[in-house]
């Protein structure tokens, strides 16, 4: 088996080498090609040349016609070069110069409602922050990053409404729940 196996490896190799010498122009086969003889050139007459004809008058040439510039007017598009999916940004209240509050500097995500308080004048509720420290709201209080705004206060649960714009620059208001976690209740993420 041993002398089987180097047989088959050197006629690999064997034919291996004449491929790769075949493939080669310049030089010759080992085996033997037979030698092309150099035909011989053949010489083909050149065909006459052509003298056109002497040209009468030139034609006068067609009046040009002027070319019309296209001019762009965007009036009614959108802008191409605005990103078609943009982020909403939040609008500001116009009515008056705010100032930030607290609450303010804090992401809806971040606050957690822990207690409300129902009565004759309205209602009230209490939100912590990350770091523990509470806040009392009302209605019409400002809260969250995007101005949201305290729009009602029911006995479970604080609706808020943020404004902003969106990618076509139309205001629209978009409305968030916080809900209080009663202790019986599983948490939900």
């Amino acid at each position: 088996m041993d002398n089987k196996g180097r047989l088959k490896a050197f006629f690999i190799l064997i034919v291996g080498i004449a491929l790769i010498l075949g493939g080669c122009e310049n030089l010759p086969l080992p085996f033997g090609k037979k030698k092309e003889v150099p035909k011989k050139p053949v010489v083909r007459p050149k065909p006459p040349r052509r003298v056109p004809p002497p040209a009468a008058k030139p034609s006068p040439l067609p009046p040009k016609k002027e070319k019309r510039h296209y001019v762009y007017n965007p009036t009614g598009k959108r802008d191409p070069f605005r990103p078609f999916i943009a982020m909403q940004t939040p609008v500001k209240p116009s009515s008056q110069k705010i100032p930030l509050t607290p609450l303010q500097k804090y992401d809806l995500s971040q606050l957690k409602l822990v207690a409300i308080l129902v009565g004759k004048k309205g209602g009230r509720a209490m939100v912590e922050d990350s770091e523990g420290k509470g806040y009392i709201i009302k209605k019409g209080t400002y809260i969250g990053r995007n101005y949201g705004k305290v729009k009602a206060i029911l006995k479970d649960r604080v609706i808020i409404e943020e404004r902003y714009k969106d990618y076509l620059g139309n205001v629209k208001a978009k409305e968030i729940v916080l809900r209080l976690h009663v202790p019986g209740e599983e948490k939900r993420p």
